[in-house]
């Protein structure tokens, strides 16, 4: 990849964004009916790839509950937290999206929450913390010690990918800008190194990790760039304020793919992209 010099002995790489991307069309069209969204984690079939946090599940997403409103100083509403995961996982997957630092507490807890689904999930999260004052997470062990899949992240570089595929995570979040603090990268560059690094760990191991798109992601055409740039699925806020519902999400899903002839998610990773701007 081209390099842009900064200054006299350090050079950068350009990074984009998904709004300065724009799929090229293939020689078909295709019915919108006829596109299958459909998408495959561990052993679990799912209509979709949209998991959205703070939605009741539906035949149109997984809906991902929040640890984090049921743990306080006093510890765990346990009640309040399983009555959450049973609307939430009603009509498919009970999922739960949790901290690093409060996933030991979950984990306790797991033989009696009934989860089908573990996310470990906080804004920059390596496979390697380290800290002087208190032991980390080690993210090594307790994805292996689990009977579920869980998936980790965010992450947006392709060593941060890599480790946190060898933890034997099912899937890993890609997202993490911290623009106050000044790391991170653009989404769709990030999609695309972490896509590198599945590719790697697939040569190593022979085991397809499934790769999370994260960040601003509104539209079914955003969602629709991040599986062209590597993504196999996409995480969602259901609280984004005015923007569209999952449904009009899906529909829009459809509609880029139909328009690109492309008939499942899988052949769609394959769709050339064009910087637009």
């Amino acid at each position: 990849m081209t390099t842009i010099e900064i200054g006299l002995g350090k050079s950068a790489r350009r990074g984009f964004r998904l709004a300065e991307l724009s799929i090229v069309p293939s020689r078909r069209t295709r019915d919108a009916d006829d596109v299958d969204t459909s998408w495959r984690i561990d052993a679990f079939a799912l209509p979709s790839p949209l998991l959205v946090r703070g939605e009741v599940g539906s035949e149109q997403a997984v809906g991902v509950v929040g640890a984090e409103a049921y743990l306080d100083g006093d510890g765990l509403d346990e009640t309040a937290l399983k009555a959450a995961l049973a609307l939430a996982g009603q009509e498919g997957l009970r999922a739960l999206e949790v901290r690093p630092q409060r996933a030991k507490t979950i984990v306790e807890l797991l033989p009696t929450l009934e989860l089908d689904l573990l996310i470990i999930h906080g804004k920059i999260v390596s496979a390697e913390h380290v800290s002087r004052e208190r032991e980390p997470l080690n993210l090594k062990r307790l994805v292996r010690q689990l009977e579920i899949p869980v998936i980790v992240g965010a992450c947006s570089s392709y060593q941060g990918a890599l480790h946190l595929m060898r933890t034997g995570a099912a899937g890993v979040i890609v997202g993490g800008s911290e623009p106050v603090v000044g790391v991170g990268a653009p989404l769709a560059t990030a999609i695309a190194d972490v896509r590198s690094a599945r590719m790697t760990h697939l040569d190593e191991t022979g085991v397809y990790c499934q790769v999370i798109a994260s960040g601003a992601l509104e539209t079914g055409a955003d969602v629709a760039k991040s599986v062209v740039c590597g993504a196999d699925a996409a995480l969602l806020d259901a609280d984004r304020g005015g923007a569209l519902s999952t449904q009009e999400i899906i529909s829009g899903l459809r509609a880029t793919m139909a328009t690109c002839g492309y008939e499942n998610l899988k052949e769609f990773q394959s769709a050339d992209l064009v910087v637009a701007t």
